[in-house]
């Protein structure tokens, strides 16, 4: 299997993790009656932060090619920025498109990994490949 796809397989699947997890929190924090914008918050903060570690550990482990290490937050705003604006933008349209609330956010899943996937593949190739042999 390709080493992008590898890496992306793993960065993608800690999207899906997050955003379930984030979803959990925040249903339990409203069970106990503590307000939304505490779960918002918390998702806020988490989120980018497992999503960054979660790049810089994919791509340093599974890219079969010399990556400088320096500029990994650099390539994880590249991913993440564009991602982001994109995701809210989509969530918008699908929530008006789609009256379903689970179907929306089916929809929406799959729609952000196809995003993920381009950002990604983006951040990698642009900013992260150096130029040499790859690693052995």
């Amino acid at each position: 299997m390709n080493s992008l796809l590898k890496a992306f397989f793993v960065y993608a699947y800690s999207f899906v993790a997050i955003f379930m997890l984030n979803s959990l929190i925040i249903a339990l924090l409203l069970k106990v009656g503590v307000s939304l914008t505490v779960g918002r918050v918390f998702s806020f903060v988490i989120t980018p932060l497992v999503l960054f570690f979660t790049y810089k550990i994919s791509v340093k482990k599974f890219i079969d090619f010399p990556i400088d290490e320096e500029k990994i937050p650099k390539a994880w705003l590249f991913q993440f920025i564009p991602f982001f604006l994109v995701s809210l933008v989509l969530f918008r349209i699908l929530l008006t498109l789609i009256p379903k609330p689970s179907l929306m956010v089916f929809v929406f899943l799959n729609l952000e990994l196809f995003v993920i996937y381009i950002t990604f593949k983006f951040s990698v190739e642009k900013i992260l490949k150096t130029k040499g042999k790859e690693r052995r």
